[in-house]
């Protein structure tokens, strides 16, 4: 599946799923956490339907769109949608695409495959300028093989490698980074007429990219898995002056245990004041994001403790959204919001090893922390799962809708396989419903059946716990917090057992916040 999405100057948000791209439109409803006004418009094919796909923007303003492939240009102005060439006259462009960005008034575009510079040599480490057409007056962009005296093809030269990203550095003006496999370059925008972009010879990185999709920038830094010919997989990122590393050694073992970290992809987002980078590693099913304000790493997952559902972001009409490789929709995105598809993401702290340097063994007594009680129940109930009674028959269509019940907004989505309904996911799951409403199935089929089910907000915490280390954890012990008006504000568990290397693992289970003080355990030798 290919997929992207991404906010333009028109107030839109471009959407790339498979092969087709969307022009759309979404508003939210913060006050009942309910999308309205949507819309969605077909503007353009792709050639390719799987992969990672970049966009970015000018200012004419036209949608760039790179798929490795070709590079697809949406120009709302005409509007037309079309593939770039070299003179805006169909001479095919002669270098492979890949990651793409804006920068003074040029599209950079990382290449590979590049014939333009020598004729039947084939290059990978050069870097192309992308321009409205100069020569034919198309208006078109183009991605010109040096005509006339003005050249716009660049090239790595610290050392022989392949060009992954061309990336500006935020708040930096006219600097750029180029970041092939092993070595990062530093140019800026001279304006000189040969070639604008000149390097600084007194400053480059001696990492490149491992892969272009974990590329990043917001604020004043630019953040990427990075390599090079003698180190595996890390994290570091850049203000353009120095390289600064921010995985730990113990975040660097569990990269070089992965088969596969090439097969990753990631974003760079600022969310309740917090700078977090976030990182999916797909074939290895793990998922991490680094919050820049505690400089600290946390793991994350979907509600089956998969890698996370999100794998790209925009900020559109006050609202964050995403866009999953797991089917292609587009969902909201924010710290409210606690379900997937209708089920309840637990929010997970395991803390660090109980244990002594003598080895010995000790008693649990009891464990507690001071917890905000009684004000976790914004939406008394959800529609949280509907169970297909019967299947009925020779269904190709079917509508899932809602009466009966007391609460808003909740919809759903039938699963239909050799005519009969084998499941319905709901999508959303509506609010201040306090008891079940019916569920009704139109459609072309007759008889199936469904019900559905409830769930309570009223926050959860469950423990487990290990005796082994963090090897393996044991049963879930739930602390159910106090209903709105119960301040109580004061949880413990109790005969926990005794262990010589102890782990406590608590998952929060809430559709709002938890507000939590540092823990204390008690212990008897």
């Amino acid at each position: 599946m290919l997929f992207s999405l991404a906010q333009n100057l028109k107030n839109k948000l471009i959407v790339v799923v498979d092969d087709k791209v969307w022009l759309c439109d979404a508003f939210h409803n913060q006050a009942n956490q309910q999308a309205f006004s949507t819309s969605a418009i077909q503007i353009g094919t792709l050639q390719t339907a799987t992969g990672v796909v970049y966009i970015t923007e000018n200012n004419k303003p036209q949608i760039v769109i790179s798929d490795g492939t070709q590079i697809y240009v949406y120009d709302a102005t005409v509007p037309s949608f079309y593939i770039a060439d070299q003179n805006g006259l169909g001479m095919p462009i002669t270098f492979t695409p890949g990651y793409i960005s804006f920068h003074d008034t040029y599209i950079l575009c990382a290449a590979s495959n590049d014939t333009g510079p020598i004729p039947g040599l084939a290059l990978n480490n050069t870097w192309r300028l992308g321009v409205i057409d100069p020569y034919n007056n198309t208006g078109k962009l183009i991605f010109p093989n040096a005509p006339q005296n003005v050249s716009y093809i660049g090239a790595i030269q610290r050392k022989p490698d392949n060009t992954q990203a061309v990336v500006p550095i935020p708040s930096k003006g006219n600097m750029i980074m180029v970041l092939g496999k092993i070595v990062g370059e530093t140019y800026y925008d001279t304006g000189a007429q040969l070639f604008p972009y000149q390097t600084f010879n007194q400053s480059d990185f001696d990492y490149g990219c491992l892969n272009p999709a974990t590329v990043a920038y917001l604020d004043e830094i630019v953040v990427w898995l990075a390599i090079n010919e003698k180190s595996g997989p890390i994290i570091v990122y850049t203000n353009g002056s120095e390289l600064k590393k921010i995985t730990t050694d113990g975040i660097d073992y569990l990269f070089s245990q992965l088969q596969d970290p090439q097969d990753s992809q990631a974003f760079l987002y600022r969310q309740d004041g917090h700078l977090i980078y976030h990182i999916n590693f797909y074939s290895d099913n793990l998922s991490l994001f680094y919050d820049f304000n505690t400089d600290k790493f946390f793991h994350a997952s979907d509600e089956n403790g998969n890698y996370f559902i999100a794998a790209q972001i925009a900020y559109f009409n006050n609202q964050y959204y995403f866009i999953t490789k797991n089917n292609g929709n587009v969902y909201a995105f924010d710290t409210i919001y606690q379900t997937y598809d209708g089920a309840l993401i637990p929010r997970e702290r395991i803390c660090q090893h109980i244990s002594g340097v003598d080895q010995q063994y000790r008693i649990a007594n009891d464990v507690g922390f001071t917890i905000e009680q009684g004000d976790n129940n914004p939406f008394p109930n959800r529609i949280n799962n509907i169970i297909v009674l019967d299947g009925g028959l020779d269904y190709t269509t079917a509508n899932i809708s809602f009466e009966g019940g007391n609460g808003v907004g909740a919809a759903a989505t039938a699963t239909i396989l050799g005519g009969v309904i084998t499941a319905i996911t709901v999508t959303n799951p509506g609010v201040n419903y306090t008891y079940s409403p019916d569920v009704i199935i139109t459609g072309d089929g007759t008889g199936a059946r469904a019900v559905a089910t409830l769930t309570s907000t009223n926050a959860r915490i469950d423990l487990s716990v290990s005796f082994d280390g963090g090897q393996t954890f044991g049963n879930d012990y739930p602390y159910v917090l106090n209903p709105n008006g119960h301040r109580m504000n004061k949880l413990m568990w109790w005969n926990l057992g005794m262990a010589n290397d102890m782990m406590l693992r608590f998952r929060f289970y809430a559709l709002g916040r938890f507000v939590a003080y540092d823990g204390e355990l008690n212990l008897r030798q």
